[in-house]
C-alpha cells in the first residue's frame, strides 16, 4: 500500500493515486479509471470542508457525485475520505471479481 503524503491519512490502497493540489485541496484517483475519485476540498475555510465520491464524469464533462459531504472538520474529512476510498475500491474489487474481494464466492 503507498504511504498518504497527507496529516491524517497513514496509507491508501494501491491502485490508487493521491493527488495533492495544495493542503486543502486532494484527491485520491482510481488508477485504472480516473473519472473515479474521492475529492477533498477544504478551500471553503476551516471547519467548512467537503468530501464528495466521484463515480464517473460523463460525455459533457460532468461529474456523478452521489452526495457531498460537507461541514466537516478538517479531520473529520480525512476520516471520511479514508473510509470512501476504501468502500470504492472494495467495491471495484468486488466487481471485477478479483480474488481479494470475492472471498464469500465459492
Amino acid at each position: 500500500m503507498p504511504e498518504s503524503e497527507t496529516e491524517y491519512i497513514d496509507y491508501y490502497p494501491a491502485g490508487w493515486e493521491e493527488q495533492i493540489h495544495d493542503e486543502n485541496y486532494i484527491e485520491w484517483v482510481y488508477e485504472e479509471d480516473p473519472s473515479i475519485f474521492i475529492r477533498l476540498d477544504g478551500t471553503m475555510g476551516d471547519d467548512d470542508y467537503s468530501v464528495s465520491p466521484i463515480s464517473g464524469i460523463n460525455k459533457e464533462g460532468e461529474e456523478f457525485v452521489t452526495r457531498p459531504l460537507s461541514g466537516l472538520s478538517r479531520e473529520m474529512a480525512f476520516e471520511v475520505a479514508n473510509t470512501l476510498i476504501y468502500a470504492m475500491n472494495g467495491t471495484v474489487g468486488r466487481v471485477k471479481e478479483n480474488p481479494e474481494f470475492t472471498g464469500d464466492k465459492h
